[in-house]
């Protein structure tokens, strides 16, 4: 007992019992397991997950377990939880899970009640305390949730995942079993602040929209929470004859270039599933191909890989040139708002731009981006990124931009914007500064532009659903006609955490409390995506731009035409001085 009290691992090894149901031999192939009652041997990569929880626990500290399938993490934490109950004074374990069946179900070995109790049920019973038929099912200190230890008082509790978890209690540590697949994750995590020091997250993950994929990503960057990775590559059956490769193409893993480790039983599993996705969220612990994408990550990682480079950071600094007129230049700033991917203070010449604003309320929470793109080319040669700017003062720094600096053949780029939001009445900021080169919402089936214009694109759900099929559609075609071309490796990013929503939705995932989306180069504490929306407006700026252009009046004189006056009869039935 004292040895046991000791050392957590030595418990493990000499007491602990785990129910196996396959075995992998040396070809990778799986078959059921002959002996399936088995002691409790830890692997190494289970020895050092195993401390560094225990130190976690021991000293306040939350830990994000990421696993891929079968790597006996959950009966590791049943296992932990047995420990505490068994060794420490006052400890009280809470589980949790998506329902209240994986955490407590009668004869059902996927539940973690049964996984502990098969773990008591074979232990001495002197290291229980005696009567070992108390604490198994139907005994009094065995309760549908709850295990009791009938001597020192130590619980093991469980519940369903709420909003309110183990609110008003006290816990040494509570755990959340396959957390990704849990609802309400962030308001149980967050409710679980009050009732522990150590929250223990463990799961598979489910695509970039879980807070499971937000601790862990918020755990890289900060290193809180603890990182674990339990893969099959250090699985001592899984893992055997291991090699390092690289899936150029994406065909394996779903993304192009990436490296993995190659094993037999890895192969098997890719001939048996023959799904990116599911061989990426089961088996590689890949938190961009798993879950609901929009965008076909591989064509993605393959921009990353062909296009993506590092910008330069500029300001524009406009001056008066020999002439006497102002001209504009972009000269570099290493904290410029502006990125750009050409080389020399203007963009290359003999080309024609189109720009597209998602815009932001400016109080440091998400970005202004303005993003402007070659037609010819399709390539994203600049974009504009600030989370503090002002509509107003966005409006003039866009004005000399597209007046300046990407207005080709024109006397101003032609641009646009989604008018949701603070984007509502940016036209009169624009127009401030004589910018009428914009897209207005054009009245359709009718022989007369109405004189109201609806300046903008506007998000709606069918109308986002279109832009980013454009977009999509785009991505794929790449540098090839009709395609888009994005060098900018934090647009990149955004664009793979776009996902489907439960309600039919489409948005970025909800990584943005320290996760995923936060981004530091521009300073915005939480980013929304907006580089995303950008890139999809420019490329239905592209295709609308030769709508907006105002050919000559042809010559009228003498028509039939000139003598009735038609326009002006249009233009009175619009004001009703006419019955239609």
């Amino acid at each position: 007992m004292e040895d046991c009290r000791k050392s957590i691992l030595v418990w493990f090894n000499l007491f602990a019992f785990t129910y196996q149901v396959k075995t992998v031999g040396p070809d990778g192939k799986e078959s059921p397991c002959e002996h399936p009652h088995a002691p409790f041997i830890t692997w190494p990569v289970q020895d050092d997950a195993i401390l560094r929880i225990k130190d976690a626990i021991d000293s306040g500290g939350d830990v994000i377990a990421d696993k891929s399938r079968d790597m006996g993490l959950s009966w590791l934490m049943c296992g932990i939880a047995s420990w505490y109950w068994l060794f420490v004074p006052d400890s009280h374990s809470l589980f949790t899970s998506r329902v209240e069946d994986n955490v407590d179900k009668r004869g059902d070995p996927d539940s973690l009640f049964w996984k502990i109790d098969y773990i008591h049920g074979k232990l001495p019973p002197w290291m229980v305390g005696g009567d070992q038929s108390r604490i198994l099912l139907d005994g009094d200190c065995r309760r549908a949730l709850q295990i009791t230890h009938p001597v020192n008082g130590n619980t093991i509790s469980g519940q369903a995942t709420t909003a309110h978890i183990g609110r008003g209690g006290r816990r040494t540590f509570v755990v959340f079993d396959e957390m990704a697949a849990i609802q309400q994750a962030t308001a149980a995590w967050q409710s679980a602040a009050d009732t522990t020091s150590c929250r223990i997250g463990v799961s598979t993950p489910l695509g970039p929209g879980t807070e499971f994929t937000a601790q862990r990503n918020h755990g890289l960057k900060t290193g809180r929470p603890l990182l674990i990775t339990l893969g099959y590559w250090d699985h001592p059956e899984k893992g055997r004859g291991r090699e390092w490769r690289i899936d150029t193409d994406g065909e394996v893993t779903g993304i192009a270039d990436r490296g993995y480790w190659w094993t037999p039983w890895f192969q098997q599993e890719v001939d048996r599933r023959q799904d990116a996705q599911d061989i990426g969220q089961n088996i590689l612990i890949d938190h961009t191909t798993s879950g609901d994408l929009f965008f076909n990550s591989t064509v993605v990682t393959s921009h990353l890989v062909k296009f993506a480079r590092s910008p330069r950071r500029c300001e524009i600094d406009v001056a008066k040139n020999g002439l006497g007129k102002e001209a504009a230049r972009f000269v570099d700033d290493p904290n410029g708002r502006w990125y750009v991917w050409f080389d020399g203070p203007r963009p290359p010449e003999r080309s024609n731009f189109v720009g597209f604003a998602d815009l932001s309320k400016g109080r440091g929470a998400s970005n202004s981006v303005v993003s402007w793109m070659n037609v010819e080319t399709g390539e994203i040669v600049a974009e504009f990124v600030d989370p503090i700017i002002s509509t107003h003062d966005l409006a003039a720094e866009v004005a000399t931009a597209g007046k300046m600096l990407f207005n080709g053949d024109y006397t101003m780029a032609f641009l646009g914007w989604e008018s949701n939001g603070p984007g509502e009445d940016w036209h009169k900021d624009l127009a401030a500064h004589e910018y009428d080169f914009v897209y207005f919402q054009r009245a359709v089936g009718q022989k007369w532009e109405r004189r109201a214009k609806v300046y903008g694109w506007r998000s709606e759900r069918r109308t986002k659903r279109i832009l980013l099929t454009r977009l999509r559609r785009a991505l794929l075609l790449g540098d090839r006609p009709g395609g888009i071309v994005v060098r900018s490796r934090p647009g990149l990013a955004e664009v793979l955490e776009y996902r489907y929503f439960e309600d039919g939705s489409i948005g970025p995932s909800k990584t943005l409390r320290g996760g995923a989306m936060e981004d530091e180069p521009s300073g915005a504490r939480e980013a929304h995506g907006d580089r995303v929306i950008a890139y999809a407006g420019v490329v239905l700026m592209r295709d609308e731009i030769s709508k907006f252009i105002e050919e000559p009046e042809p010559d009228r004189r003498g028509t039939f035409g000139e003598f009735l006056d038609m326009e002006k009869t249009f233009r009175e039935i619009e004001e009703g001085k006419w019955a239609r």
